[in-house]
């Protein structure tokens, strides 16, 4: 809703006039906002790093705003393949937080939550569930039923993505999470023991049971209401290819060495969920000048295939958004210190549809 121009007049403005940290970061928000938007993943980060180093300081008189701030920088540092910057970001959205709030404080028991994400997406996923747990028991303790029921779902998403068939432990792991949560009788824990069971039918899809999806559709379909924000039943995991070496010229496997191109390559995809809760009417909305490869269709697919909860009968549907970034880690080969693009790709999504999408 902001021109890139009116964006950065704005900031200017702010700036000339000395304008306090919260509004300073205000205005680097929405031009960071509309440069990601724009594509310009680079020019966005290095406008929130420059007002981190301005703001940065003030975490204890301004805590909110300095974590929204820093976890806007650390979400575009994903879409960049910046891992360590990722993670580095998370904890600092920590610390802020902690600099001007209680360790009670939801907010900072969120931001742990964030951390634990950021654990998981870069592998380290003891850590994840570890700091998952430790959280759970912490929001507990402190009558946070929200953190807590974040902390316990989130533990029994990660052993579901885990999970890669019936006889892998995770599996055992993530029905047993989902059922503790879907046994607590909680009436705060209400919404979070729903999505359990949201989570376990999809885990029983993933394995072989197909109709768990349709039970929960009718289950949904009874008490519709049409709410402001759809409910995602079930979505169909992205089928990425799995870079796992080239042959070179001299028949040497080139395990270490990314073949694609990780460079301005995003996409903008619409959609509408209808009454029912089907997805029709998929395509590419806007897509970056350099976009190569075959990583979108995968996403399209994806996208078709996933269930919402069914609208009330008279509702036109949801026309919905989402950011797609096709991206890889940087890192270094043994004996170089140059950085170099992992050959393990990624997709990196932001939904463009929500509120929630601008960082804060």
């Amino acid at each position: 809703g902001i021109s890139l121009n009116d964006a950065k007049a704005s900031l200017r403005a702010c700036l000339d006039q000395h304008c306090p940290p919260d509004k300073d970061i205000a205005a680097t928000l929405a031009l960071a906002e509309t440069e990601f938007v724009a594509g310009d993943y680079k020019s966005a980060r290095a406008t929130m790093l420059s007002s981190i180093g301005r703001n940065r300081r003030f975490a204890k008189q301004y805590p909110v705003p300095v974590s929204d701030l820093l976890r806007a920088n650390s979400r575009v540092a994903a879409h960049l393949g910046e891992e360590t910057a990722y993670r580095s970001g998370a904890i600092q959205v920590v610390t802020a937080l902690k600099a001007g709030l209680p360790p009670s404080d939801p907010r900072v028991l969120n931001a742990q939550l964030e951390l634990g994400d950021s654990y998981a997406k870069t592998g380290d996923t003891d850590d994840a569930i570890n700091l998952y747990q430790d959280v759970a028991k912490h929001a507990h303790a402190v009558h946070q039923s929200n953190s807590e029921g974040f902390a316990l779902l989130r533990e029994a998403r990660l052993y579901a993505a885990l999970s890669k068939g019936k006889s892998s432990p995770y599996y055992s792991d993530a029905l047993n999470a989902t059922n503790r949560l879907i046994a607590r009788g909680e009436p705060e824990l209400a919404p979070f023991v729903q999505a359990a069971k949201l989570l376990k039918a999809n885990i029983a899809v993933q394995h072989g049971d197909t109709g768990a999806v349709d039970r929960l559709v009718a289950e949904y379909r009874a008490v519709a209401t049409g709410g402001a924000v759809p409910v995602l039943l079930y979505a169909p995991k992205i089928e990425q290819r799995q870079l796992s070496g080239r042959e070179g010229a001299s028949g040497t496997t080139l395990n270490k060495l990314a073949m694609d191109d990780f460079d301005n390559q995003w996409v903008d995809v619409s959609f509408l969920i209808s009454a029912d809760g089907k997805v029709s009417e998929t395509e590419v909305l806007r897509k970056s000048s350099a976009l190569s490869g075959d990583w979108v269709k995968p996403i399209l697919t994806a996208i078709a295939g996933r269930r919402y909860a069914p609208l009330a009968p008279d509702s036109p549907g949801f026309f919905r958004v989402e950011r797609y970034s096709f991206t890889a880690a940087w890192t270094t080969v043994t004996g170089s210190r140059m950085r170099v693009r992992s050959p393990a790709p990624k997709i990196e999504m932001v939904d463009l549809s929500r509120d929630d999408a601008k960082g804060g």
